[in-house]
C-alpha cells in the first residue's frame, strides 16, 4: 500500500506501531465491560480470543468500535485526501489510541496529529514517525525531548506551534543547548477573533516569524490554522467564513515562504478539522510555487469512529457528491450497549450507563437497536428516546407496547465522538458478527 505521497507502507513498516506496544501486562480489573474470565491475559490476547460480545463474558455498559466501519472510514478518507493533493494526519486526541490510529496508517495516512506533550509521548513509543503537535509546545522539558528524537532518526517529523514571540522564547531557552544542524520546526499559528491561539493580524505574523528566525535551534517549517472555530455552520455564511479564515492562512504561507530555510526538507500548510477538511483542499491544496515543496495536511480527527448525530449531519462526506470520494459516505463505527436495569413505569426505562460512560456536550445518545442479553435478534427502537443522564444512568422513553426488559441490552449511537472515548480506558473492536477482533488501549 501507499501512502499520498508514494511511500509504500507495509505491516512490517517499522514507522507502523505494534498494536501490543506499551500495555502487555494482565488486563486485571483496569478495563471496565471487559471479562474477569480474561483478568490474566493481556489485551492482545484477549482481542485473540475469538469471543462474541454476547458470549456472556463480558460486562455493560461496553464500548465497541465495528472493524468494517473503521477500514471504510480510513479508506474513505484516505481517498479523500489523496484526490485533492493533501497528506493526511488524523487528529488522535478524539480516540487517544494507537490502535485506532492503526486503521489511518494502513490505509495511508502521512501521520499522526496530537495534542499535547502526553499525547506526543504515546505515540512516539508506539513507533509513530511522524508526528504534528497542533497547539502551542511551552513545556520546555518535552522541547528538547522533541528535539533528541528529532536528532535520532533523520526519517522523523515532528512539528509544533508558536503565535507570538513570548512562545518563541519559551523555546529558544530551552533549546538553547541543542545542535542547530538539526532545530526543531515549528508552524506559526493562524487564529481569529474569538478563537483560540494564533496569530490575528499581519503585524502579529511578521513579529512571531521575526522571532524564530532570529533563533537557530528553531526553523521556520511553515504554517497551521484550526477553521472548524470560524463555524459549526455548512450554511452560506458558515462556509464564507471559512473561506475567509483559509485566504488568511494562505496568505500567512506566502509570508513564510518568502523566508526559506535550507535546514528543512519541506514546508507545511495545515488545517482541517471534521467539518471543512473539503474547503481545505479546494483553498489550500494546489497553487503553492512549483520550486519548494509544500505538503498540505489535513488534520479531522473524528472521521475514524465518526457517529449518529454531529458529524453524521455535517460531515462534507455524507454521500451526495459526485466522484469516487464522495458517493459513498462515513459509517458510525462507535457505539455503547448499556443494560436494562428496572422499567418502573410502561413507558420509561432506566439504562446502567449515564454521564461516566456516555458524552452528552453535542447531543444525547440514540438509541439504534436493542437486544436480549445473548444478543438475539435486534429489536427496532422507534419511538425511543433518551431524555437525561445521571453519572451511571440513562433515562430511556419508549412506547408502552415495547419489548424491553430488565437485563436486556440497548444499542446507544453517539454524537461527537471526541469526547465519548475518554470515559474508557479500551475499546472492543469488533466485527459485523460480533466477535472480537481486537481491542484498543485509549491513553488518557
Amino acid at each position: 500500500m501507499t501512502d499520498n505521497t508514494g511511500t509504500t507502507r507495509t505491516p512490517t513498516d517499522p514507522a507502523r506501531p505494534d498494536p501490543g506496544f506499551i500495555d502487555d501486562g494482565a488486563i486485571g480489573w483496569r478495563f471496565k465491560g471487559l471479562p474477569p474470565a480474561a483478568a490474566h491475559q493481556t489485551l492482545a490476547q484477549l482481542g485473540d480470543s475469538g469471543r462474541r460480545i454476547f458470549d456472556g463474558d463480558f460486562g455493560f455498559p461496553l464500548l465497541v468500535l465495528r472493524d468494517s466501519a473503521l477500514r471504510h472510514n480510513a479508506e474513505l478518507m484516505a481517498l479523500f485526501a489523496a484526490d485533492r493533493g493533501m497528506s493526511l494526519a488524523p487528529h488522535l486526541k478524539t480516540s487517544a489510541s494507537p490502535q485506532v490510529a492503526d486503521y489511518a496508517l494502513r490505509a495511508g495516512a502521512w501521520g499522526v496529529t496530537v495534542a499535547n506533550p502526553f499525547q506526543a509521548r504515546v505515540f512516539m513509543a508506539a513507533g509513530h514517525d511522524r508526528i504534528l503537535l497542533a497547539n502551542q509546545l511551552v513545556d520546555r522539558a518535552f522541547a528538547v525531548e522533541a528535539a533528541q528524537w528529532l536528532g535520532e532518526d533523520p526519517e522523523r517529523r515532528f512539528s509544533c506551534y508558536v503565535d507570538s514571540p513570548a512562545g518563541v522564547a519559551v523555546l529558544a531557552d530551552a533549546l538553547a543547548d541543542q545542535d542547530p544542524n538539526r532545530p526543531l520546526p515549528v508552524l506559526v499559528e493562524v487564529g481569529h477573533e474569538g478563537g483560540r491561539g494564533g496569530c490575528r493580524d499581519t503585524a502579529a505574523l511578521a513579529a512571531t516569524i521575526d522571532a524564530v528566525r532570529a533563533n537557530p535551534t528553531l526553523a521556520l517549517a511553515g504554517v497551521s490554522g484550526y477553521e472548524g472555530s470560524v463555524s459549526h455552520s455548512r450554511g452560506s455564511e458558515g462556509l464564507r467564513a471559512v473561506r475567509d479564515y483559509l485566504s488568511w492562512v494562505r496568505a500567512a504561507m506566502d509570508t513564510v515562504l518568502a523566508h526559506r530555510d535550507p535546514r528543512l526538507p519541506e514546508y507545511v500548510v495545515s488545517a482541517g478539522g471534521s467539518l471543512y477538511f473539503d474547503l481545505v483542499g479546494e483553498e489550500l491544496a494546489t497553487g503553492w510555487p512549483a520550486d519548494v515543496p509544500v505538503r498540505v495536511i489535513a488534520r479531522p480527527g473524528a472521521y475514524l469512529t465518526h457517529d449518529q448525530g454531529l458529524y453524521h449531519a455535517l460531515s462534507p462526506l455524507d454521500g451526495s457528491g459526485s466522484d469516487p470520494a464522495e458517493v459513498a459516505r462515513l459509517a458510525p463505527a462507535i457505539e455503547v450497549w448499556a443494560p436494562v436495569l428496572t422499567r418502573p413505569t410502561p413507558d420509561q426505562v432506566i439504562l446502567g450507563a449515564g454521564r461516566r460512560e456516555l458524552n452528552y456536550d453535542e447531543g444525547l445518545p440514540l438509541p439504534i437497536e436493542a437486544r436480549d442479553h445473548r444478543g438475539g435478534s435486534p429489536r427496532p427502537t422507534t419511538g425511543w428516546q433518551v431524555t437525561a443522564l445521571n453519572d451511571q444512568h440513562a433515562f430511556l422513553t419508549v412506547p408502552p407496547d415495547a419489548d424491553l426488559g430488565p437485563s436486556d441490552l440497548v444499542r446507544l449511537g453517539i454524537s461527537h465522538p471526541c469526547t465519548a472515548h475518554d470515559r474508557w480506558l479500551s475499546a472492543v473492536i469488533a466485527a459485523d458478527d460480533d466477535t472480537v477482533v481486537s481491542v484498543a488501549r485509549c491513553y488518557f
